[in-house]
């Protein structure tokens, strides 16, 4: 690239500066690094290792608790919208009831009463019950396959 201009170069520009190569290549260089202190580069990999699996852990539990907070978030917004609906259902089941109330003329089929009208009759035996039980259903079911349609016919 070939660069020509009728305006002079500013003098003010980033120049690099170049490091001496055996600087660069004694204190730089891996290899040689290892073979004068094996220990303090095994230690550095360790290191280094651990420091990849610490972040690696971190990202893995932060992802797993924005999820489940996500999932908290999204329950506890659904039960908040089932605990609306369920009191608008109550709201609306008190207004039918109060309506029906309003308009149902009762006072025909209730009777202001005292304790004394009251009539206290004894509990029923078990055994008397149970025929009169068995009674009834030997008689709803004749009742009940007497009133099927005949077919006739093949």
């Amino acid at each position: 690239m070939i660069r020509r201009t009728l305006y002079k170069q500013k003098g003010g520009q980033f120049q690099k500066k170049k490091l001496p190569n055996a600087l660069i290549n004694s204190v730089f260089s891996s290899k040689q690094f290892q073979r004068k202190f094996p220990i303090q580069a095994a230690l550095h990999s360790v290191l280094d290792g651990a420091l990849v699996g610490i972040l690696t852990t971190v990202a893995i539990m932060s992802s797993v608790a924005l999820h489940s907070q996500y999932l908290w978030t999204k329950s506890f917004t659904k039960l908040e919208t089932m605990r609306d609906l369920n009191r608008g259902i109550l709201e609306s089941t008190s207004i039918l009831e109060s309506y029906l109330l309003k308009n149902q003329n009762l006072s025909r089929y209730l009777v202001p009463t005292k304790a004394e009208d009251l009539i206290y009759v004894d509990r029923p035996k078990p055994e008397e019950t149970k025929k009169l039980f068995d009674m009834t259903f030997k008689s709803r079911l004749l009742e009940r396959v007497s009133s099927f349609p005949i077919k006739s016919g093949y």
